[in-house]
């Protein structure tokens, strides 16, 4: 099909594959203005025959995704058809699947569970969850965004539960990745896709497929063979890692994990050299106990296993009483918007700036050379090399860069100069681009191409004064602690908000606050540390309360949830609210228990220090404190402020 014709209202801009049942195409959607995924049936193509089985197929794939709205499935957003084509419209993910990285030789460190495999679990189980078997979970339908986010597609050959069109004895799947049952002709269930993503979570453990071969020998090894035990394969696997996946990859499907879930969870106890529990009921699920953080051999810290299986639970959980009790939470100092002075004869503060084009890292040289020590790099690589071997106050970094990518870099600087500011720059809204640089990279700004020399000027002495101010800071050394005092603040539906009480176990309290006011009284009574909000659970714009807190109360740290895909507001929270972390709803439960912990450690950090929370206040905002709704608000965070910045006086 040529470029520039339409399919729908769909514009066509280039062909991406060829699959099975179709073409690929790249397509532009003009009323929305963003590019989609076009898969594409010619009817004239079919066999006369098959043409209404395969449509059936075809259609299936849009009803069976269609309703996943989960950050690792693609996303599907029409089903289409006319005299000529079938068609289905679909999130377009840029990057390459892992077929074709593991074809180039990708192989994880195995320091820690890889997370792209977290991520295929967790949407694998998200799908289960809403009664779709995927039934052909192969790497070539796993599509890896250039942010590093796994993302399951082609439902193709999916089986809804309500659906009766799979018929016994038909074998549709990927003979290398297919469970036994499937190769007999027998229903899949949840459990067979749990074999067919053993089978892609063994092959980049261990560098190979369990079984290899063709046709009748294949099948052979399949039903008969026990496989190599993945540590004969690759040495650096424990014993454990050996019994999860012999269980996963079990013949008969009742001896397996019932779910992607508990897959998951044996997965990451196995590689903390955990034993696989014993205790185990008849429906599969494991026995847990309340929640606790340990720390994993690689330093990390996170929920021990079995955690995640309870917060799950708690989704689905009656509503529990929330609790109330007294404390206090936020702190001093504004940033200057000058340079910070120098006493006579300190070295100048260091700023690394990052952009493959010239012609930007020379303009911005010849901006801040009179003030600050510059340094400038080319690409991602040349600006590890500086950080590693020089002190480093402000890393600037382009997002679109040859060979990596901004957040990749960022990420990457915050491991090897922890102290050192981080800034993204960038001429367009990448709203994954974004996400990615509050949760991986933590950057303090978002700044767009063109920029305003006197606001970049600012921000950039704000981040050098943050930056001089860790660099004089003792190390941190708080840890998560049980505490009553200390209370997680849920202005979300009652789901996350069970969800978060049931995973904090007896870290400290969750309040529920279903309203505006509710969370208003909730911060004035309670010394809030994380505050977990939805951006669309209120009638008023709750941004303008994240904004206000961060400038009167910036201790607390915020998490951010939603289901919008607005990149522009997004950039108003980093840069105006200072938020902490974000997630895309449906939460994702794995990514809120990390978030949280996080937060919960950097809360610690600062009472500990508490001159570091001056680092995190928000640059005021007129526009915002003259509202009708920030002046409402900012009395009575105001009302508050004096015994909430107590435990912060050093």
């Amino acid at each position: 099909m040529d470029r520039g014709a339409h399919i729908g209202k769909y514009a066509i801009v280039g062909e991406l594959g060829k699959g099975g049942m179709g073409v690929v195409y790249k397509g532009h959607d003009p009323v929305i203005r963003r590019d989609v995924a076009l898969k594409v049936i010619r009817k004239r193509d079919l066999d006369p025959q098959d043409a209404e089985n395969a449509l059936e197929r075809f259609k299936r794939e849009a009803q069976a995704a269609g309703n996943l709205a989960h950050p690792n499935i693609v996303a599907i957003y029409e089903y289409g058809e006319d005299d000529e084509n079938a068609f289905i419209a679909m999130e377009c993910v840029v990057g390459r699947s892992l077929r074709d990285h593991l074809v180039a030789g990708y192989r994880p460190e195995l320091k820690v569970f890889p997370e792209i495999l977290v991520q295929i679990l967790e949407g694998l189980e998200f799908s289960h969850s809403r009664g779709v078997i995927h039934r052909d979970i192969k790497p070539g339908n796993i599509l890896i965004s250039e942010m590093g986010v796994a993302k399951i597609s082609d439902f193709g050959i999916a089986r809804l539960e309500a659906s009766h069109l799979t018929l016994l004895g038909e074998v549709l799947g990927t003979p290398y990745y297919m469970a036994p049952e499937q190769f007999d002709g027998h229903p899949a269930d949840e459990r067979s896709d749990v074999y067919s993503a053993a089978v892609i979570v063994y092959e980049v453990l261990a560098g190979r497929r369990p079984f290899e071969g063709q046709g009748a020998a294949l099948m052979k090894k399949v039903l008969e063979i026990d496989p190599p035990l993945p540590s004969a394969l690759e040495p650096r696997l424990s014993k454990e890692i050996d019994r999860v996946l012999l269980k996963a990859l079990a013949k008969r499907p009742e001896q397996r994990f019932r779910s992607a879930r508990q897959f998951l969870e044996a997965l990451i106890a196995a590689f903390d050299n955990e034993p696989l529990p014993a205790s185990m009921t008849d429906t599969g699920e494991l026995e847990t106990t309340a929640p606790s953080i340990e720390e994993t051999p690689s330093g990390t810290k996170r929920l021990k296993p079995g955690s995640l299986s309870a917060l799950r639970r708690a989704i689905g959980a009656a509503p529990a009483a929330t609790a109330a009790a007294p404390a206090p939470a936020a702190a001093p100092a504004p940033a200057p918007a000058q340079a910070p002075a120098r006493a006579a004869g300190a070295r100048r503060p260091r700023l690394l700036f990052v952009d493959d084009e010239e012609r930007v890292t020379n303009a911005l040289r010849v901006v801040f050379r009179d003030t600050y020590d510059v340094i400038t790099a080319s690409g991602g690589e040349q600006a590890l090399e500086i950080a590693r071997t020089q002190p480093l106050h402000v890393v600037v970094s382009d997002q679109r860069m040859p060979g990596m990518l901004g957040v990749e870099l960022l990420r990457e600087v915050k491991a090897l100069r922890p102290n050192a500011v981080r800034m993204l720059l960038t001429g367009y809204s990448d709203l994954a681009a974004i996400v990615g640089s509050v949760n991986e990279g933590e950057v303090f700004r978002f700044v767009s191409k063109p920029w305003n020399q006197d606001d970049l000027q600012s921000t950039i002495a704000e981040a050098v004064t943050i930056a001089i101010a860790l660099e004089a800071s003792p190390p941190p050394r708080a840890a998560v602690r049980s505490s009553e005092d200390v209370v997680v603040l849920v202005l979300d539906d009652a789901a996350v908000a069970r969800a978060t009480r049931e995973m904090a176990g007896d870290l400290c309290r969750v309040v529920h606050a279903p309203t505006l006011d509710d969370a208003l009284h909730a911060l004035a009574v309670n010394e809030v540390a994380v505050l977990i909000c939805d951006l669309e659970s209120q009638r008023v714009d709750i941004t303008v309360l994240l904004k206000l807190l961060k400038q009167e109360h910036p201790a607390t740290l915020v998490i951010v949830t939603t289901s919008r895909s607005d990149s522009e507001m997004i950039i108003s929270l980093i840069n105006e609210a200072r938020i902490f972390r974000f997630i895309n709803k449906p939460v994702n439960l794995t990514l809120l228990q990390s978030h949280v912990v996080a937060a919960l450690e950097r809360y610690y950090s600062f009472k500990q220090t508490p001159q570091l929370v001056g680092t995190q206040r928000a640059r005021p905002s007129a526009a915002v404190r003259e509202s009708t709704v920030g002046r409402s608000i900012l009395d009575r965070l105001r009302s508050i402020t004096t015994r909430i910045a107590a435990p912060f006086r050093g």
